[in-house]
């Protein structure tokens, strides 16, 4: 044990006690300018990240629009035949409906012809409406329908 327990002050290192910036601070204004800066890179990335993935899944999104549209062509040509078959029903349908409503409406003309008015010429007699068995009339209903003019 031969060292000295008071060290030489000469021999230790001195500590430095000057503090200084190695950089000065940006002023206030241009902080903000960088932090905009930043954010506008940020965006910009992102933006080319984008367009990047964009221009990789174009011919993905043609292929399935293309099946797409050949499904749809599948589709409208099983159906046609089923359009059209429709089509020439409700034609003869509609048809039928007509010439039962012409029917039915100069049989209703018919018997509704009133002693005062004349029947149209080549018109059938007027027949009268059946009674309805069982049905007696109202006291006091009277029919207007002559009164109003209506056929």
């Amino acid at each position: 044990m031969t060292e000295s327990t008071n060290p030489d002050p000469a021999a230790e290192p001195k500590a430095d006690e000057t503090f200084t910036w190695t950089t000065e601070p940006p002023p206030a204004h241009e902080a903000r300018g960088a932090g905009a800066a930043t954010a506008t890179n940020i965006i910009e990335s992102v933006r080319d990240a984008v367009d990047d993935l964009a221009e990789r899944a174009a011919p993905t999104v043609r292929e399935l629009s293309a099946r797409a549209a050949e499904l749809t062509a599948i589709a409208a040509d099983r159906a046609a035949p089923f359009a059209k078959r429709a089509g020439e029903v409700t034609a003869d349908a509609s048809g039928k409906l007509a010439s039962k409503s012409r029917e039915w409406a100069s049989e209703l003309r018919a018997s509704v012809a009133t002693p005062d008015r004349a029947p149209e010429p080549g018109a059938a007699e007027p027949v009268a409406p059946a009674p309805t068995p069982g049905v007696e009339p109202a006291e006091g209903v009277r029919d207007t329908t002559e009164e109003s003019g209506q056929v």
